[in-house]
């Protein structure tokens, strides 16, 4: 009878590993598997660096290449000359990367180019690396990141030529502002004074010429008079002119150098403007190739 049961319970088993290993998909068997390879970890490590020791010097892997030590180490040198080429390439991307950051909002509408010369003249302007191709036109704006540097005057295949905010006749419309400083924070307000016209005056300046003496404070001398002078020496002119894109309104152009007397009318201030850097130094520019 135990003889019966025994093998009873053989075929049971028997259709059993048959409808697992025949029948039911191996995804769902699989999840009933147990996984003991750990258990093994203890003898199956060491046999495996014994038998990779054993293999490196019985059968070491075959060597295909066949080139001689000066070919691999001439190979080599060129290859650090390369990385160091990428490396160097890659700092420059992420060095215009951050210059055109500092646009703010006008980055993505900008492209950076390098100067490659000023005027041998008496103009003030500067000759940059850029070409219609790229996208540069006639009378595009140009900036740095202190403020604004001027137009595209020409521009072709070859190159392009900027005319400077301070060149002898660039007329843009500004409004003067004070810069203050408060609990670490950069403010400014408007000096009351009405929008005026600021003209390039050469030399890297620009003149006013349109503001009465009387409204910012000074006599008839040029001399400012106490507790009414409105208008100072450091005050910023920021661009304010109807004509210019909308992503350049206030933007910088120099701030206040001296105030006179005009030559020409007594009754009339000549505010002299300087923008706070060499523009005939710069050494990059961004040119607003695209308007939002």
């Amino acid at each position: 009878m135990s003889y019966l049961r025994t093998q009873h319970i053989f075929v049971v088993l028997m259709a059993f590993s048959a409808i697992t290993g025949f029948i039911v998909p191996p995804q769902y068997v699989g999840r009933f598997q147990p996984q003991v390879q750990r258990l093994f970890a203890p003898i199956a490590w060491p046999a495996r660096k014994i038998a990779g020791a054993i293999q490196s010097r019985v059968a070491p892997a075959a060597v295909e290449d066949r080139r001689g030590v000066a070919d691999i180490s001439t190979e080599n040198r060129q290859l650090r000359s390369e990385v160091a080429m990428l490396h160097t390439q890659l700092e420059e991307m992420y060095r215009r990367d951050a210059q055109l950051q500092k646009l703010g909002e006008l980055k993505d509408l900008c492209k950076l180019f390098k100067v490659i010369g000023g005027d041998s003249g008496t103009r003030d302007s500067l000759a940059i690396a850029a070409s219609t191709l790229e996208g540069v036109k006639d009378e595009q704006y140009v900036l740095y990141p202190g403020g604004l540097v001027g137009q595209i005057q020409r521009s072709g295949y070859g190159g392009a030529q900027i005319r400077l905010i301070t060149d002898a006749g660039f007329r843009v419309r500004v409004r003067f502002v004070r810069f203050t400083k408060a609990q670490g924070e950069t403010n400014y307000e408007p000096v009351g004074t009405p929008v005026v016209l600021a003209q390039g005056a050469g030399n890297g300046t620009m003149l006013v010429r349109d503001l009465p003496l009387s409204l910012i404070g000074y006599d008839t001398t040029g001399k400012p008079k106490a507790q009414e002078q409105t208008l100072h020496e450091g005050d910023s002119a920021i661009l304010f002119d109807p004509d210019c894109p909308r992503a350049l309104q206030g933007r910088t152009l120099g701030h206040v150098i001296r105030i006179s007397a005009s030559a020409d009318a007594r009754q009339m201030a000549e505010v002299r403007l300087q923008p706070d850097t060499n523009l005939n130094r710069l050494r990059e520019v961004m040119v607003m190739t695209k308007e939002n």
